[in-house]
């Protein structure tokens, strides 16, 4: 009896470390998300209007941690965040965050951004190299990430040379 009880306790140390785990994951990744948008320099057409954060996928904690930065500004830019449910929503992003539950329509929001400046973000690892912009790596519990340059030069997005050179991976 008292083996099971601590077997059980022990399992519910580990579930609540876990989610303790999960949560930091979002906090880490909205910060990331925040300091990419002094990291990153938009085209001329990136830096009017809103600047707008799109998330498709269902992580509903990533969701309410990146709204912790709605009506923040980017220079003159107040952000806005967007929930996307389908890639047919990405409209003008400047950018998409793509979750692992939504990865297989990465070449449709790649399709539908066309020519924008819009920088695809996913916590898919490995995304980077399937044509994101940067990708999240969580390696025994720690972030990293991966840039893909090509897609910066083709759509216009000048990365800062510390965020490359801090990336785990670059394509």
């Amino acid at each position: 009896m008292k083996t099971k009880l601590v077997t059980t306790f022990i399992l519910m140390l580990l579930m609540v470390f876990n989610q303790t785990l999960k949560a930091q994951n979002e906090k880490i990744q909205t910060a990331f998300i925040f300091q990419l948008t002094r990291l990153v320099e938009w085209c001329p057409s990136g830096k009017q209007g809103n600047f707008t954060i799109g998330v498709l996928g269902d992580d509903a904690a990533l969701f309410a941690e990146l709204n912790s930065l709605q009506g923040r500004k980017v220079v003159e830019q107040s952000i806005v965040i967007k929930k996307l449910n389908s890639a047919s929503e990405v409209g003008n992003a400047n950018i998409v965050f793509v979750s692992k539950s939504k990865i297989g329509e990465l070449d449709a929001v790649i399709s539908k951004i066309g020519s924008n400046c819009t920088l695809i973000i996913s916590d898919k690892a490995g995304a980077a190299k399937q044509g994101a912009a940067i990708s999240f790596i969580d390696e025994g519990g720690k972030i990293q990430f991966e840039v893909n340059r090509a897609y910066a030069d083709k759509y216009s997005l000048k990365m800062n040379d510390q965020l490359i050179k801090l990336a785990k991976n670059v394509f």
